[in-house]
């Protein structure tokens, strides 16, 4: 999708969103030191940030290549699983969609002479200085613009997988996480891939995440069976699986390593799907379980605050006790009739958010 469509989408939903008083994005800009030009880019804000709820409030951010083809469908993702699902599946994140001006130049890793699987290689070779530009306008702009911590994801499909991997390779701590979509990890006859396995062969990778996603591009579902293929029309998924498999050989990196192959999706169809799957599987001990709170073992007045303490410190930035979740376990333990646990969530609530307590006592009542 070229920057005017993406524009055009935007002012769109924007027209709509006035109209209909609901939130579809923020359409924002920077200019950039490394291209020396303004360059747009989209923004999904959870709703305590554009209700100015709480402005004490920190959140991770979900940075998203290729923004103007995937903006709605992992903004839309992100609010179903942070803000509309009871258990929150997945944190409440900002997320940062950013369309590449140049997609060729920008997202692959060095230049090449000539390639199989792409005849148009003189473009090719910006991706440092496109990654340069993310951690020095991006990154820093929105650092200084909206309620950030340093806990950060990165999504990338096709030559935004391997953009992805060339980071986490070269440059790992700028991103705590990293889904990988069907990457193009054929790229430059392999010797890219096998230069990534090198850097995560020799260098450690604690408190890292990489998720891989895999489409089914050979119409053969078997993987045993791509694997024994020979043609080029097979090299993108079979160089992929053996990127795979080398990551599994490697030992003691601290890498959290993760794939999944989709039978059913193609290159094109595999983004959404996997994008989901990855923040499912990163951020798997995110959910709070309510079947745990009408455990009879459960002690609201210690263990409430201990699964988000204990999540803090797993994730590297502090997470509240949610308000919406002493409330539902209010609603929980009056529904049983649970008087004394009822009494403790209360006391608790009190404690963390006096006068959010006091009124939500008041309007119970």
């Amino acid at each position: 999708m070229s920057l005017s469509n993406i524009l055009s989408v935007v002012a769109f939903l924007f027209c709509i969103q006035t109209q209909a008083q609901f939130y579809l994005g923020t359409a924002d800009s920077v200019y950039s030191n490394e291209y020396k030009e303004s360059r747009n880019f989209l923004v999904y804000l959870p709703n305590e940030v554009r209700d100015k709820k709480d402005t004490a409030a920190r959140y991770p951010v979900l940075y998203v290549l290729d923004g103007g083809s995937h903006y709605l469908s992992v903004a839309g993702m992100v609010k179903e699983l942070s803000e509309f699902a009871g258990d929150m599946m997945i944190p409440k994140m900002i997320v940062v969609c950013i369309p590449p001006y140049n997609r060729t130049n920008e997202l692959t890793p060095y230049p090449i002479a000539k390639s199989k699987l792409m005849p148009y290689t003189k473009e090719t070779g910006g991706a440092d200085r496109f990654t340069r530009f993310l951690e020095n306008d991006i990154i820093k702009y929105v650092a200084s613009k909206y309620p950030v911590c340093n806990y950060r994801t990165l999504v990338g499909h096709s030559f935004g997988g391997i953009f992805a991997l060339n980071v986490l390779a070269k440059h790992k701590n700028l991103f705590d996480n990293y889904i990988v979509i069907d990457p193009s990890t054929w790229y430059d006859d392999r010797k890219f891939s096998k230069q990534v396995l090198d850097s995560l062969t020799k260098n450690s990778y604690a408190g890292k995440s990489l998720f891989i996603g895999i489409a089914n591009t050979t119409e053969i579902e078997d993987t045993a069976e791509v694997k024994k293929q020979t043609t080029i029309y097979s090299e993108h998924e079979r160089s992929i699986l053996a990127f795979c498999t080398g990551v599994r050989t490697i030992k003691y990196n601290g890498l959290r390593f993760y794939s999944k192959y989709y039978p059913d999706d193609d290159h094109v169809s595999v983004p959404t799907i996997a994008t989901y799957d990855g923040l499912r599987t990163i951020f798997a001990k995110n959910r709070f379980s309510y079947a745990a709170v009408e455990a009879p073992s459960f002690k609201p007045e210690t263990d409430i605050a201990l699964f988000f303490e204990t999540q803090s410190k797993q994730l590297g930035y502090p997470i509240p006790v949610p308000k919406d979740v002493l409330e539902r376990c209010d609603e929980i333990y009056k529904r049983k009739k649970d008087s004394k646990r009822q009494k403790q969530v209360s006391a608790l609530y009190t404690s963390l958010y006096p006068a959010d307590a006091k009124k939500y006592i008041e309007n119970d009542n």
